[in-house]
């Protein structure tokens, strides 16, 4: 009997710990409302603008060629950049979620300001972030390629991981190859139809503008000077060209075939004419490149060549060949460069490389060190037998109050859950919560324990330690008909949570529970009140929040291994249940 029995309870609590888990897979990212595809698609408003440039009027629909509006004043002339951090910081997640702000940069693409747009972190968080003028300050000194080495960001207290993902998204958005300064204009799906008339739209892939027609098939390539070079002066300034290339036919099947230069055009001059109109018009000069490949073209050498220009339009049509030089063997640089990348993420090693890269990029302060330490010491404690002793297990208690409630403020909430489950974990930023909320999953689900209900929740360290010996004068035992109902108020408000989820993903869970008190910083008054109802609650009930009211830990208990696995209950039957509406509401 006992073999069948525990077979059944392996699949009866697998199947239990599978629902959860798709349950959590289904939640909404919170920021379901605003798709990231569309993302960045409209310029902020100019209000926002104007705190950093007064004499802002108005922002040009038009992107340029790194993704930027144009801001200018009254008078046409241009004042500075402006971009939305999404969809590139979209995978930087927060407390619950991404967090989008407004770059602007200067003319000569320095930052002069960063601000706050929306959040999918709680109310409190983004507020704190907002009225920090000391963070927003330190961007002031940042650059298109980011902070000087070796600068650190200073994190709003209270709401780290909501200001740490503001600035980790700004990265995201800036922190590239230097931008062309004299050629900021991204390529237009006209200026392609003078080569494909078919092309609807366009696909950059590095330094490449690939024209797509309406099925999303592949026209050809362009390349642009601009990034490239545009320092090499003709007549009186540089000169941006499009260069259109070809894949070879005689490569091998095994080898990337080499781009051939098809046709060339000049797309802007700082020259004037008659002197542009002159190298257009000048068939005979534009032969010397064309039918090269782009090595052959980097490695073209003008002198020995004798390339002398075109006749009345010497500077410009010289300046125009350095050009195609220069930008042909930039542009092999820039290409080997992204390929030996490509090659080493490919690998298993560049795989792991990567990921131990991406770990040496955690967020490790004192206050994670010190959460990891008490993570750590748990098993210690376990198998020495120390939590059973009353003096070293008070020690105990005080530590995970000190350490994980006030000091790093690192708890579990439902709020945490529903926000990491709809738009991934920020482990970079709080590697400690992290490790902590892995541990208070994977416990339950693999032995008959629940860690951080036990050991590691503040909360219920207070509870214990205020708990009331059965013969105290504040012991109180409720009556049975209110413990049947409060037993119930756990259960029913994780299912009335998740059903707001699938249609509200952005509904701010935290006040929910009385875990928002130990970010003391920023916490709300509502929030320190209900933690204090729920801790004189269990001055007189014993554990009594964490019995009678705590959802989190209703959650985290429905998963834990028990004499009981084997049978369904009735939680598994509103768990399926919550499943197939859900898998409908997806």
């Amino acid at each position: 009997m006992e073999r069948p029995r525990h077979i059944r309870a392996i699949v009866v609590h697998t199947v239990r710990v599978s629902t959860v888990a798709a349950l959590l897979l289904l939640i909404p990212s919170p920021r379901r409302d605003q798709s990231t595809a569309e993302g960045g698609a409209s310029p902020p408003a100019v209000e926002w603008i104007r705190p950093f440039l007064p004499t802002a009027s108005v922002v040009e629909p038009g992107k340029d060629a790194n993704g930027f509006w144009t801001v200018k004043d009254g008078d046409g002339f241009s004042l500075a950049r402006v971009a939305r951090t999404l969809p590139e910081a979209a995978n930087v997640i927060g407390y619950r979620g991404p967090t989008e702000a407004m770059v602007l940069l200067d003319r000569d693409y320095r930052l002069i300001g960063v601000d706050l747009i929306e959040s999918a972190d709680t109310e409190e968080h983004v507020t704190a972030v907002q009225n920090d003028d000391a963070f927003f300050e330190q961007f002031h000194s940042w650059t298109w390629t980011g902070p000087e080495p070796g600068t650190s960001v200073d994190a709003v207290s209270g709401a780290t991981l909501t200001s740490l993902a503001l600035a980790k998204g700004v990265l995201r958005r800036i922190g590239d190859d230097l931008p062309s300064l004299v050629f900021p204009d991204a390529v237009t799906q006209e200026e392609l139809q003078r080569w494909f008339p078919e092309a609807s739209a366009t696909r950059v892939e590095g330094d490449r503008v690939i024209a797509l027609d309406r099925s999303g098939n592949e026209l050809g390539t362009v390349i642009r000077t601009g990034p490239l070079s545009d320092s090499i002066i003709g007549y009186q300034g540089p000169t941006e060209l499009l260069i259109r290339v070809d894949s070879a036919a005689d490569a091998e099947d095994n080898e990337q075939p080499p781009l051939t230069v098809a046709d060339i055009k000049i797309r802007s001059s700082f020259d004037n004419e008659p002197y542009v109109g002159y190298c257009k018009t000048e068939y005979g000069f534009w032969a010397l490149f064309t039918g090269r490949t782009l090595t052959g073209l980097a490695d073209m050498d003008l002198d020995a060549e004798r390339v002398e220009g075109v006749s009345g339009a010497t500077m410009t049509s010289m300046a125009i060949a350095e050009t195609l030089v220069a930008s042909a063997g930039r542009f092999q640089v820039r290409e080997q460069q992204r390929e030996k990348a490509n090659q080493a993420s490919r690998s298993s090693w560049g795989h792991w490389r990567n990921r131990v890269l991406e770990m040496l990029e955690m967020r490790l302060t004192a206050a994670e060190v010190g959460c990891v330490l008490v993570l750590c010491l748990i098993p210690l404690f376990r198998m020495r037998g120390w939590f059973r002793h009353q003096r070293i297990r008070k020690l105990w208690l005080v530590a995970v109050i000190a350490v994980i409630g006030i000091w790093s403020g690192n708890l579990i909430s439902m709020a945490l859950v529903a926000g990491w489950s709809g738009g991934g974990i920020a482990w970079q930023l709080a590697p400690a919560l992290a490790a902590i909320t892995i541990v208070a999953f994977v416990a339950p689900v693999g032995w008959k324990s629940n860690p951080y209900c036990n050991h590691l929740c503040p909360h219920g360290a207070l509870q214990q330690l205020l708990r009331p010996h059965h013969q105290s004068k504040r012991y109180w035992k409720p009556p049975a008909r209110l413990v049947a109902v409060l037993k119930v108020l756990p259960g029913a408000l994780l299912v009335l949570a998740y059903l707001t989820l699938l249609w509200r993903p952005a509904i701010d869970l935290s006040s929910w529970e009385p875990f928002h008190a130990y970010l003391y910083r920023m916490a709300p008054w509502t929030a320190v009140a209900l933690a204090g109802l729920t801790l004189l609650f269990s001055a007189f009930v014993p554990m009594g929040y964490c019995r009678l009211g705590c959802p989190t830990g209703r959650l985290l208990d429905h998963l834990r291994r028990s004499a009981g696995s084997d049978r369904l209950q009735l939680a598994d039957g509103v768990a399926i249940g919550l499943l197939v509406v859900a898998l409908f509401a997806a």
